[in-house]
């Protein structure tokens, strides 16, 4: 005598079955695109917080935030917001106005120049002391090669080079000194920049275009002025 067929599970069964896979399935396409969100949206760089400026209708970001290497001092830059009056960015190019110096332990601040009007088109910290390694094609770092526990000199200087008003194709170069926030421009009117160094602690080298020739140049940061002057022939 044959055994009798097994009754097939009822239908409404089975569909309940196939319908819990499916939204188990779904939950974890949903859980692993969640997770995939979040994790872009950690290394998306953060927007430059947005400070208003002295006038209603100025506004600024503060971004680039980091410290100076072997002082207290934490340097910040100040850009005017995209699409506040006065501003001239073009491009995707920040425009900087001004280099903020805070101190850490104080909470003191100051502002390198004295207003934010004009354009910052380069700002580098440099140590006392010499360094072979020049800057090329317009990239500035801070100078001075890490020592063996990896740590970059301190910061003693700082040079700017700010655009003049009503003439952006000219610069002016603002040098200055850390520890008593003494300053002047040293330069007016130049073109631009090829490359800087620290000819000595006290003596900072430069390659300067001005009026289409290139000159060396040398500043005596204790007097902040220009020392020497020398054509650079080209042809």
């Amino acid at each position: 005598m044959s055994a009798e067929p097994q009754a097939a599970p009822p239908r409404s069964r089975v569909h309940w079955i196939v319908w819990l896979f499916a939204l188990v399935g779904l939950a974890g396409i949903l859980a692993f695109i969640f997770l995939v969100v979040m994790v872009g949206r950690a290394y998306e760089p953060r927007q430059p917080a947005k400070v208003a400026g002295n006038k209603a209708e100025e506004t600024f970001t503060v971004s680039n935030v980091q410290r100076l290497p072997g002082t207290e001092l934490v340097q910040m830059e100040i850009a005017a917001s995209e699409g506040s009056v006065g501003s001239y960015s073009s491009g995707g190019e920040r425009d900087v106005r001004n280099i903020l110096l805070l101190d850490r332990r104080t909470g003191a601040s100051r502002k390198i120049l004295p207003d934010n009007n004009r354009h910052v088109s380069r700002s580098i910290f440099l140590p006392a002391e010499v360094e072979a390694k020049t800057s090329v094609g317009g990239d500035e770092l801070l100078l001075g090669a890490a020592d063996a526990d990896g740590e970059s000199p301190p910061a003693a200087y700082y040079l700017l080079q700010v655009g003049q008003q009503g003439n952006r194709d000219l610069e002016d170069v603002l040098v200055g000194r850390i520890a008593d926030a003494k300053q002047a421009f040293v330069m007016t009117g130049i073109d631009g920049i090829d490359s800087t160094w620290m000819d000595s602690p006290t003596r900072l080298g430069l390659i300067v275009r001005e009026r289409l020739r290139l000159y060396y140049r040398v500043v005596d940061i204790a007097s902040l002025k220009v020392v020497e002057n020398r054509p650079i022939v080209v042809d």
